[in-house]
């Protein structure tokens, strides 16, 4: 197996419960093996567009921070978010993939629109029997580092209340509360300005 591979089948281990993964997975919620596959693809889309139009930081092949940064072009960004919308549809089936259009469209809504052209953390994820190690910190502040160089806000989305500490920790010390209709839970964007 790869690296990447097995970073892929990390994240997926540490973000198989997260409600966004589920909605997304839905059309293979009822084999837990075959959902966590198609979460590793997922992620490795993922990967191979944060490579081209962001960066990506990795824990050994125990996680990884996938960003999405403000330095390519916007045919770049459109390249490769068509060429992975394209890849979702037919990994995700034809429930799963409507409900990752209709998330990421109402939670687009919900982006100020001053964070245009701030660095986005598009997934963080360490697998369980690695946490307690300090890496999720190490990953995100590998490129919080580079963005106070240049200057760069940065932000991010989670549906999980229990991280919200560990990014303020981070300095993300704007929060904005917000509800996603498709998984009926609440969500965060936290944004860290330079």
């Amino acid at each position: 197996m790869n690296h990447i591979s097995h970073v892929c089948e990390s994240l997926a281990e540490a973000l198989v419960d997260d409600p966004f993964y589920q909605a997304v997975t839905i059309d293979s919620s009822a084999d837990e093996g075959k959902r966590r596959l198609i979460l590793a693809r997922y992620f490795n889309l993922a990967i191979e567009e944060a490579t081209s139009i962001g960066e990506v930081q990795y824990a050994g092949g125990d996680g990884a921070a996938i960003w999405v940064t403000n330095e390519a072009s916007d045919g770049d960004i459109g390249r490769y978010s068509t060429a992975r919308t394209r890849a979702l549809t037919k990994l995700l089936g034809a429930a799963g993939f409507d409900n990752y259009v209709s998330i990421s469209k109402s939670m687009a809504k919900n982006v100020p629109t001053h964070l245009a052209d701030a660095w986005y953390l598009s997934i963080l994820g360490v697998r369980p029997a690695a946490r307690g190690q300090r890496l999720a910190h190490r990953l995100v502040e590998l490129t919080l580092s580079r963005a106070d160089r240049q200057g760069a806000t940065c932000f991010l989305e989670t549906f999980n209340p229990l991280s919200l500490p560990f990014y303020r920790r981070l300095g993300f010390d704007h929060e904005i509360r917000c509800f996603e209709e498709v998984t009926a839970r609440p969500y965060w964007i936290l944004t860290r300005h330079n």
